[in-house]
């Protein structure tokens, strides 16, 4: 499993079975049906792929970070 810290937002995201997953506080892990931490791991910009300030607003990190992110939210 992956894990991601989207700075724009402020938000954790995993991907686990291939399947992205934002971290909700009310919800819990949510399907990324928006496509959210996609987009910024392919650059995606909406209009082209690989837009390097898409790519920034992301960075992956460990599980215990992720789990210490989603304790404070």
């Amino acid at each position: 499993m992956d894990y991601y810290f989207i700075s724009d937002l402020n938000k954790v995201a995993k991907i686990e079975n291939y399947v992205p997953y934002i971290y909700d506080k009310n919800n819990g892990w949510v399907v990324d049906n928006k496509n959210i931490l996609m987009d910024r791991i392919m650059g995606y910009d909406g209009e082209s792929i690989g837009n390097s300030s898409e790519l920034f607003k992301v960075d992956s990190i460990t599980e215990e970070q992720a789990n210490k992110i989603i304790k404070n939210l």
